[in-house]
């Protein structure tokens, strides 16, 4: 169901644009868009190796919450 935007706010298509008011928009999948667009895929990142000593998930550049 499209209706038209009271407010400016981020489109979450691929689309670049923003919402402006009186832009025709919809919600998909809880995510609004304008009309006729659909959301821009979540991207999930694999998880990083666990630290067996703190338990707490590695950093990028390897670092954990150890104190050693």
């Amino acid at each position: 169901m499209t209706f038209t935007a009271r407010y400016p706010g981020h489109c979450h298509a691929d689309c670049g644009d923003t919402i402006e008011p009186g832009d025709t928009v919809e919600y998909v999948d809880d995510q609004l868009v304008h009309e006729g667009y659909t959301p821009a895929p979540v991207v999930e990142r694999a998880p990083r190796p666990i630290c067996l000593e703190c338990f707490t998930e590695t950093a990028v550049n390897g670092a954990c919450s150890c104190a050693s």
